[in-house]
């Protein structure tokens, strides 16, 4: 059964035959039984699968964007770094791995989660421009970084050079996790996204749509296909970038909430 298979049943289950939906169950236990933390269908799932290299996630509150990223390293990656811009946003985190995992155990207390597994969790903030220095050299096949408006573009672009695993077969991937921006030093996610959320963009990309991208001297050029392509008398592999658009009534528990009304009377700025 492939991901998208059971994301489609999920939703339809409820039409089913008896017979059809109690399968269907299983097939879905089945499934996701050997996972410490499960996607939302809709949005998250799609983000949670998504093929690209980069993805940004979000645009308003509510759909689980920092879950994300934290079911993200705790399912699929081997060495994973999950950043906030202030220390003590990054230091909350820790409280909702311990929802997810039951426990404290392999947390040291000084930002890195070793599971039983062998992932390893590294947890940190970048609050000054040259915080970002602490992060070289240091490769991670996944880097989250949640709440991506509050960092610098400079501090975003130097950190995820080290995206990279010498892991045969193991993904590496950037997830960002973002609201629409309300400062002006958070627009840059708008050009670094532009064909899903620039309403000016020539090409316009629909939620989930992969573009290929080349960067040379922090140049960003949109490209067809992975490549490689000569860009300024130099081979260059593309890497893939996408945006999708998250949704607060899929996820059931925090709408149930009535998180909606507190959403909408919260001053602008959040």
């Amino acid at each position: 059964m492939s991901v998208l298979d059971l994301d489609e049943l999920l939703e339809d289950v409820l039409t089913m035959p008896p017979e059809k939906q109690r399968q269907t169950a299983e097939d879905a236990i089945e499934y996701t039984k050997r996972m410490l933390w499960v996607p939302n269908p809709g949005s998250q799932t799609e983000a949670f699968y998504s093929k690209a290299d980069e993805t940004g996630f979000g645009g308003e509150a509510g759909p689980g964007k920092t879950d994300l990223i934290l079911g993200l390293s705790v399912d699929q990656h081997q060495r994973s770094l999950v950043l906030r811009r202030i220390n003590k946003e990054a230091e909350k985190l820790v409280v909702r791995y311990e929802e997810i995992l039951g426990s404290r155990n392999g947390w040291n207390g000084r930002g890195t989660w070793r599971l039983p597994n062998g992932r390893l969790i590294d947890i940190g903030g970048c609050e000054h421009e040259d915080s970002k220095q602490g992060y070289k050299g240091f490769p991670h096949d996944l880097i989250g970084v949640d709440e991506v408006v509050d960092f610098t573009e400079s501090q975003y672009t130097f950190i995820i050079q080290w995206c990279r695993s010498t892991v045969e077969g193991q993904r590496c991937r950037v997830v960002a996790t973002f609201n629409p921006p309300t400062k002006p030093s958070g627009l840059w996610v708008i050009r670094r996204w532009g064909p899903w959320l620039d309403p000016h963009h020539p090409r316009p990309a629909k939620s989930g749509e992969l573009r290929w991208f080349t960067t040379i001297d922090d140049k960003d050029t949109e490209v067809e296909g992975q490549g490689p392509h000569l860009v300024d008398g130099e081979m260059i592999t593309a890497k893939s970038r996408a945006f999708i658009r998250g949704y607060l009534h899929e996820n059931v528990a925090l709408a149930k909430t009535g998180y909606d009304a507190t959403r909408a009377a919260a001053p602008k700025e959040y």
